[in-house]
């Protein structure tokens, strides 16, 4: 999330680095176990899932094979990152499970009422209007059709300050956070009832300072051999930045749940 990793299309992140950190096919915290955990006690047997900002395919993977999904398909906007997930399913034997659509910000390309449940990890941060694309996960979803979401928050009432400045400066993205109400608020006012709101906050302070850790030790020198001195001090210096922002509340990571009214 520095901006020496930063750039790949459309100023999104480079799989890459992120997957040293946060695991094979993920380019977000928590891996599986956070996807699950975004899901829930919700049972997904049967449903057919829209992933939104689906990257490598590692949360598709796991909405079929731990959370019981019929059908994901992803939709990201970045070739790179399609390419990536199809290979994926391929070479795990899922192509008739999990599909993956290149596409353009903005409206999604999919039909009304085409989805039991839509998910998204970690990529509406990228969205400027939320309540665009809050209300396209209602359009896309059949009645009571259920959303589950997990994105990079900040914490009420926070401005953009010099730690918020410095944060976005070397995440090098144009990043838009909202704080877990506001985006309760947005999610109510487009379409849905039974609006969940789980503040992540305190999970991912002790993640992210353990992600500093292993940047400090034996991960850094891993990164250092593959990516240059100058890609980990950028990297090592941003995850101090994290951390602090994380602590401060100025990044506040957060899980929505919420039923489609009709």
């Amino acid at each position: 999330m520095t901006q020496e990793h930063a750039q790949t299309e459309g100023g999104y992140p480079k799989p890459g680095k992120l997957e040293m950190i946060w695991g094979e096919g993920f380019m977000s915290p928590g891996g599986p176990d956070e996807v699950v955990r975004i899901i829930a006690d919700h049972d997904l047997s049967g449903c057919s899932v829209l992933d939104i900002g689906s990257g490598l395919g590692g949360a598709a993977i796991v909405l079929h094979q731990r959370c019981g999904a019929a059908s994901v398909t992803g939709f990201d906007v970045q070739a790179l990152l399609v390419d990536s997930a199809r290979e994926r399913a391929r070479a795990l034997g899922l192509t008739d499970r999990l599909r993956f659509v290149l596409g353009t910000p903005g409206p999604l390309p999919f039909e009304s009422s085409s989805f039991d449940a839509v998910f998204s990890k970690d990529a509406i941060i990228h969205v400027a209007d939320k309540s665009a694309i809050y209300g396209e996960m209602a359009r896309l979803l059949r009645p009571e059709g259920r959303i589950f979401i997990g994105d990079w928050l900040t914490s009420d009432g926070r401005g953009h300050g010099p730690l918020m400045d410095r944060f976005m400066e070397l995440a090098g993205h144009d990043f838009h956070l909202a704080s877990l109400a506001e985006v309760g608020a947005i999610v109510s006012a487009t379409g849905f009832t039974d609006v969940e709101l789980i503040d992540r906050g305190d999970w991912y302070l002790v993640e992210a300072i353990a992600e500093r850790e292993r940047l400090r030790g034996e991960l850094g020198k891993a990164f250092e051999n593959r990516w240059g001195f100058d890609a980990y001090r950028d990297e090592l210096n941003f995850w101090e930045t994290l951390v602090e922002a994380v602590a401060e509340g100025v990044v506040r990571p957060g899980h929505v749940r919420a039923r489609k009214r009709f």
